[in-house]
């Protein structure tokens, strides 16, 4: 902000179709997502949006599970499990699915959880497993595992960005950009 004295930054937490409205209404510069259903194509006249990176997706599984110790696993070899999902139609639910569909099986939803902490908690007490991000930060104090995922492509996350076509122009928009295309770098060479 040092750049830009007198602008004031608000972050806003929204799913990913509703950070292309906020763009749109002019509620927001830039959006920051995951690429998940539905989005607008990457093709759409009103926005520019860029990969940032892909953030791979862990197996969470309580302590003492079989596949607790193991260095990596494939996701099918999760397929009879109890799982603990987000709420249908988030993009959450639909990014587990999506990468369970691909490894040959429908989840079987056990519980629902919006947070990470809570999915933790809920693999924590036995009561499933999860997928997390690998970028999720987890308090200490779970009983829990991340066991890498294998596979081609291993599961992951696909992170955009979008701004209003032509917007990136603007100095603080350019701005903002460039600082997410380093963290972004920094960020796929700590999962390398």
């Amino acid at each position: 902000m040092e750049r830009f004295p007198g602008a004031e930054v608000t972050i806003i937490e929204a799913d990913p179709e509703e950070c292309f409205d906020l763009l749109i209404s002019d509620h927001a510069d830039v959006a920051v997502v995951v690429a998940t259903d539905p989005l607008p194509p990457r093709s759409d006249p009103r926005f520019e949006q860029s990969a940032l990176f892909s953030d791979r997706l862990d197996l969470l599984v309580p302590v003492g599970h079989r596949l607790a110790e193991k260095s990596a696993v494939a996701l099918s070899e999760a397929a009879e499990e109890s799982w603990i999902l987000d709420r249908a139609g988030s993009p959450y639910h639909r990014l587990v699915r999506t990468a369970c569909a691909a490894a040959g099986f429908q989840p079987g939803q056990a519980h629902q959880s919006r947070e990470w902490e809570t999915g933790a908690s809920l693999v924590s007490a036995g009561l499933g497993v999860a997928l997390i991000p690998r970028l999720a930060r987890l308090p200490d104090g779970f009983d829990v595992v991340r066991v890498p995922l294998r596979g081609d492509p291993v599961p992951s996350r696909k992170i955009l960005s979008g701004i209003r076509r032509g917007s990136g122009a603007q100095p603080i928009i350019a701005s903002a950009l460039e600082v997410l295309r380093e963290s972004a770098e920094t960020a796929a060479h700590q999962e390398a």
